[in-house]
């Protein structure tokens, strides 16, 4: 899916950057474009950072109860 229709950038590649260490919207403004044209992107860009980030925070053995 599109993420920036102005840049042509998918998802994958946003999620590339994000796990490369991107952290907010305005880095990947600066490497792949998204959010330097028209703007209404930054919003969908900015779930994926938040996705990311919750999901590497949640680490599976805080559900783990050792016997």
């Amino acid at each position: 899916m599109y993420v920036c229709i102005c840049q042509a950038v998918r998802d994958a590649e946003v999620r590339q950057a994000i796990a490369a260490g991107v952290d907010d919207v305005d880095q990947l403004g600066e490497q792949l474009g998204v959010g330097v044209s028209c703007g209404c992107c930054r919003e969908a860009a900015q779930t994926l950072i938040d996705e990311h980030l919750h999901t590497s925070s949640a680490s599976p053995c805080q559900w783990h109860k050792p016997n």
